[in-house]
């Protein structure tokens, strides 16, 4: 149940950032929200992390990863190739796992 709550966090973090770069949504005023959403999604994948060691989960390897890339995230701008590639790495690793645990 925690991955799937740490999936949707990802997955409101990612489209906020989509809707950002597009140029949909205008962040400046609340720019806050990304990285509080952000920090969610870091603490909630790396709950997830635990509770799949704990309990044999079958997503516990693939989502290992994305750790590793958030820890990295915050130190490529925003904005950069590099950063949108990291997300969306970020989001295979989730798709993967998604798949495991079905």
């Amino acid at each position: 149940m925690i991955f799937y709550a740490a999936t949707l966090l990802f997955l409101a973090n990612f489209a906020l950032g989509l809707l950002v770069q597009f140029g949909v949504v205008d962040s400046k005023p609340f720019r806050w929200l990304h990285h509080a959403l952000f920090f969610a999604v870091f603490v909630s994948a790396a709950a997830a992390v635990l509770a799949g060691f704990y309990w044999g989960e079958p997503y516990r390897w693939t989502l290992l990863p994305v750790l590793g890339l958030f820890a990295v995230l915050p130190y490529v701008r925003a904005g950069t190739r590099g950063h949108a590639a990291l997300a969306c790495a970020s989001l295979m690793f989730y798709a993967v796992g998604l798949a495991q645990s079905v």
